[in-house]
């Protein structure tokens, strides 16, 4: 005879049935999570996927169109139709581009995008910044409903951007190391790869409002007045050339690309340079320095485009380096500012110095507050309204900004940077009283947090 026991439940087996239940459910569920995330990766993003997270490469990935390999092109030597490093990849779109004459028209900028992030896995990919990148690669695609050309594209790593700057730039890598914070080396990056491949460089948070093949069109290069001075600009001084050569110095394999591949046309190169505002404030009073601009009329980093070798680049670089040693010797690097050292405080000085010289510009004539922000010519450099990389703005600090899909808008820019989250006190107060009060413009400005 069996006697029958009492079974007894307590309160910890009942939680230790239900932590077991929801631990296998969670094992259950975490292959249909990946499945599921790779399923909608693939349909969200597929050219994103097969670029960038799919393929192998160092340094960085690339796209280099299809349609540009096709026909049997006979490439120099030491250049390979199937790079396997980010900067073979550079070279191999910088010969293929100027050799085809591949270029944003109405200039001598080749059709090649750069773009820059620290890390190619997934995991380091926000959804914001996967969207805008994979509208970056449907245009580069010739995806555009109204312009199928297609363009190369360049995405560099940490390692890619190291790799560049000890090759091409070895005169100043002891200063680009010397850079506290990552923010600021891609700063003197964007420029630097420019100068020597040309092209477009756009942050990887901003989205493709137009193919960049279209960013210039005729009525953008008539000339203009400066009613304040009664003097006019316009492209002509620029039309017979030149095109800028590479330094006397520049590595053979480089000058040979760069020989090989120019494009002999009885047509004017045109725009050198495209950049756009992020600032149109009247010069007279507080109001820019109030809303942290050190210019009235300011030019924009995060999206810019240059022909190979063009002076801004070049003046850039040397600007930044010699100030970088400067900064050293009086032991104050840590504390420099990032939007005045490599920033858009330095390139706008940089532009404004070089446009003074060699057209004698007023710079706040540049200003679209009085014109309805129209594109200006000076030389060779193309100044967009502040509609063109910063459209739909708010109500605060609009400056002229005019909606998304308003004809001159190229880019949108997403504004997902962190670089100036800083809990220091100082610059925060100081930038509180400068808004607020129109006072304190004298205080610091500099977050000591290092984010590299």
């Amino acid at each position: 005879m069996i006697s029958r026991g009492v079974l007894r439940i307590t309160k910890s087996d009942i939680v230790l049935l239900y932590t077991s239940i929801i631990l296998a459910l969670l094992l259950w569920l975490r292959p249909w999570d990946t499945w599921t995330n790779n399923e909608r990766l693939q349909k969200q993003h597929p050219r994103l996927r097969q670029t960038v997270f799919e393929r192998s490469g160092t340094g960085g990935r690339w796209h280099i169109p299809s349609k540009w390999l096709e026909g049997g092109v006979d490439l120099p030597d030491g250049l390979n139709s199937s790079p396997k490093t980010v900067l073979d990849a550079a070279h191999l779109a910088f010969f293929l581009a100027r050799s085809q004459s591949r270029y944003i028209k109405n200039s001598s900028i080749p059709l090649i995008l750069h773009q820059s992030w620290y890390s190619m896995a997934p995991a380091f990919w926000p959804p914001l910044v996967r969207d805008y990148v994979e509208s970056w690669l449907a245009v580069c695609a010739g995806g555009d409903i109204r312009n199928r050309d297609e363009m190369a594209y360049i995405i560099w790593d940490n390692i890619g951007m190291d790799i560049f700057v000890k090759d091409y730039e070895a005169a100043i890598w002891e200063s680009y190391t010397a850079l506290p914070m990552a923010v600021e080396q891609v700063d003197v990056f964007r420029v630097a790869v420019l100068r020597w491949f040309g092209g477009v460089y756009s942050d990887i948070d901003t989205k493709p409002l137009r193919h960049p093949v279209s960013w210039i069109e005729s009525a953008d290069t008539e000339p203009w007045l400066d009613l304040s001075e009664n003097w006019s600009y316009s492209l002509s001084s620029a039309a017979s050339g030149p095109l800028y050569p590479p330094p006397s110095d520049s590595r053979p394999f480089y000058s040979m690309l760069y020989q090989n591949s120019t494009f002999l046309s009885s047509e004017s190169p045109g725009v050198g340079a495209i950049v756009g505002l992020e600032a149109d404030l009247p010069p007279d009073g507080d109001k820019f320095w109030r809303a942290g601009y050190e210019y009235p009329v300011q030019i924009t980093q995060w999206t810019l485009a240059l022909a190979p070798h063009h002076p801004i680049s070049s003046r850039f670089v040397s600007a930044v380096d010699k100030d970088i040693k400067k900064l050293q010797i009086q032991d104050r690097l840590r504390d420099a500012y990032a939007v005045d050292l490599t920033g858009p405080v330095q390139f706008t000085r940089v532009i404004k110095e070089w446009l003074e010289f060699v057209a004698g510009l007023r710079w706040n004539a540049l200003t679209g507050l009085q014109d309805g922000g129209r594109t200006k010519i000076v030389n060779d450099v193309l100044i967009l309204p502040i509609t063109g990389f910063s459209p739909g703005r708010g109500r605060l600090n609009n400056m002229g900004s005019k909606s998304v899909t308003d004809h001159s808008a190229r880019i949108l820019h997403g504004f997902q940077g962190s670089w100036e989250g800083s809990s220091d006190l100082v610059p925060e107060v100081g930038k509180m009283c400068r808004t607020l009060f129109g006072k304190c413009r004298t205080v610091s400005k500099t977050p000591t947090l290092d984010i590299r």
